[in-house]
């Protein structure tokens, strides 16, 4: 007796034993009634699946706990399943966000993010382009630090690794980029500024291309360094406002810098009482060097800044700002790439519009 109901408890834990292993792909697609290549479709993010057959296959994964093989899945695509993303400043505001929106967009589709930090310097942007690919990543999105030198952005690799460049574009119709369209962006700005009464307007502009701060561009700048400046000077010379190069400098990207050289503009016999700030770093030094002088914001200096970085809402008075669509921006990229790594011919760029928020730094000028 005591014999059989040994056997039958044996009995019992062979037939649980099936139902306590992992879920596999096969158990998926027979939950879901697909076949496992849709299955696969629809997990992995690829390939044409129906929103409602997708859905179906989500929630069979999800009730039979499974979880994807990444291992097995790139060993049978032959791909990393990760994608390089070199950036020029981690440290700025609009660049973690991107990456924030990058990491979300790619692992929806089962990529995981290498971010690599440049510096704005081109040696380390080569140098991490260079490392990315030795990793095997599937694609990279490169803030490039340069408009001219891209010969590393051409990737001559095996397999072909996919380039697309997120905020700048380059002296090459062969890289797909994602951006925004920065002159009329800075031209709405001017005229906001004019349309207020202002007719002293200066810039405070960010480049890597210098180490301190001068008052002429140098002649290596990135595209979104000319597309502000020449989106700012064309507005005021449309609306016939003298461009004074006094009233502008060219910043190495840091708020001390920004400071130093905000300082020299103010204490120049007659200073303008508008300034564009072309980044975060250049607005909290114009604001620093504001602070300095006594310079009441939206009193005496009204400031518009490029980016709405997370204290611009609630500094006093609230700084006006054109907003970007920073997460758009990233997700774009991200969503771009992972196109051009299924397929290798695929195409396209794309410009985003930004958008002039108006807060109470900008005011009438003082009489």
């Amino acid at each position: 007796m005591g014999y059989r109901h040994a056997v039958g408890k044996s009995e019992r834990n062979m037939t649980q034993a099936p139902n306590d292993k992992a879920a596999r792909l096969i158990d998926v697609a027979r939950r879901a009634e697909v076949s496992r290549a849709t299955a696969a479709r629809a997990l992995g993010g690829y390939g044409l699946v129906t929103e409602a057959t997708r859905e179906r296959v989500l929630a069979a994964a999800a009730e039979l706990n499974y979880r994807v093989n990444e291992l097995a899945r790139s060993m049978r695509s032959g791909r990393s399943l990760t994608i390089g993303v070199v950036v020029a400043d981690i440290s700025n505001s609009f660049f973690n966000s991107a990456i924030r929106a990058i990491i979300e967009t790619a692992s929806r589709a089962g990529y995981q993010i290498l971010v690599l930090n440049t510096d704005d310097d081109i040696e380390k942007e080569r140098n991490a382009v260079r490392v990315l690919i030795e990793k095997r990543v599937d694609g990279l999105i490169v803030v490039p630090a340069s408009q001219h030198e891209i010969e590393h952005l051409l990737v001559q690799s095996e397999p072909e690794v996919p380039v697309v460049l997120l905020d700048r574009r380059v002296d090459s119709d062969e890289i797909d980029f994602v951006t925004t369209d920065d002159r009329v962006a800075a031209g709405a700005a001017i005229r906001h500024f004019a349309a207020a009464g202002h007719v002293r307007i200066g810039l405070l502009v960010a480049t890597a291309s210098v180490e301190g701060h001068c008052l002429a561009m140098p002649e290596q700048v990135v595209s979104t360094v000319r597309d502000r400046v020449e989106g700012a000077t064309a507005a005021l010379a449309e609306l016939g406002l003298a461009v004074n190069p006094e009233w502008t400098r060219y910043c190495h990207s840091s708020v001390e810098t920004a400071r130093a050289a905000m300082a020299e503009i103010l204490a120049s016999p007659e200073p303008p009482t508008a300034i564009l700030a072309t980044n975060e770093e250049m607005a909290l030094g114009a604001l620093a060097a504001a602070q300095e002088f006594a310079v009441g914001i939206g009193e005496a200096l009204s400031i518009i800044a490029f980016d709405e970085a997370p204290w611009t809402g609630v500094f006093r008075p609230p700084l006006s700002v054109i907003r970007r669509p920073v997460a758009k921006l990233g997700a774009a990229a991200a969503e771009l790439l992972l196109k051009k790594i299924e397929d290798s011919s695929y195409r396209s760029s794309q410009v985003l519009q930004a958008e002039l928020i108006a807060r109470r730094s900008v005011e009438a000028p003082a009489l």
